[in-house]
């Protein structure tokens, strides 16, 4: 980025002047694959973009990944960027809070999806099939655990979150054949553990 010296009163036009050479870099990623252009933008955005996160109210952890997300989309997406209707800071700003708002739904949701099915809630109605259901589900959480990591995440997040497939494909930055032939194993591997055959 070049060094804009600043003569007084000209910080409006040293901040447009940053503002265009990042939507810039961001044209370039985005028509050229330049791998220098993204390896500055990343050296740009990465520690702004954790600071913000964080003065959200997000922990350290949560931050970082949110901002590594937002990284690989700007990489792997760089062709959804409109310079016409946005600046690249705006742009990268705005998929760090989609982002931060992904995974505050889904730690909501893996809590009671954890609740549901994690605990033996204590019986508030009569009949015979309440501690049945809630055995079958300390059973089933059980079993998930003994899945392999990416294949217990994806059962989760089609099963318990209600996610689709693309949804899923664009979290995870994958093939949605790939999250297909995945939720497909994970289903295949849990059925033969409740079956015991595994």
């Amino acid at each position: 980025m070049p060094n804009i010296i600043n003569l007084g009163g000209n910080e409006p036009d040293q901040a447009a002047a940053e503002r265009a050479a990042e939507t810039r870099l961001l044209e370039r990623v985005r028509d050229d694959g330049d791998r220098s252009a993204f390896e500055r933008l990343f050296a740009l955005f990465t520690p702004r973009l954790t600071a913000w996160v964080t003065a959200q109210g997000c922990e350290a952890s949560t931050a970082e990944s949110v901002v590594q997300d937002v990284m690989v989309t700007a990489w792997t997406r760089a062709h959804l960027f409109d310079g016409a209707k946005a600046s690249a800071r705006t742009w990268m700003y705005t998929l760090a809070r989609n982002r931060m708002i992904d995974h505050f739904r889904a730690g909501e949701r893996r809590n009671r999806a954890h609740d549901g099915y994690a605990t033996l809630e204590p019986l508030t109605r009569e009949g015979s099939e309440a501690p049945e259901r809630d055995a079958n589900r300390a059973q089933v959480a059980a079993l998930l655990e003994e899945l392999p990591a990416e294949q217990r995440r994806i059962l989760l997040l089609v099963y318990v979150e209600g996610r689709s497939h693309r949804e899923i494909a664009e979290m995870l930055s994958l093939p949605i054949g790939t999250v297909k032939s995945r939720t497909r194993l994970a289903f295949n591997r849990l059925r033969k553990l409740m079956e015991g055959d595994a």
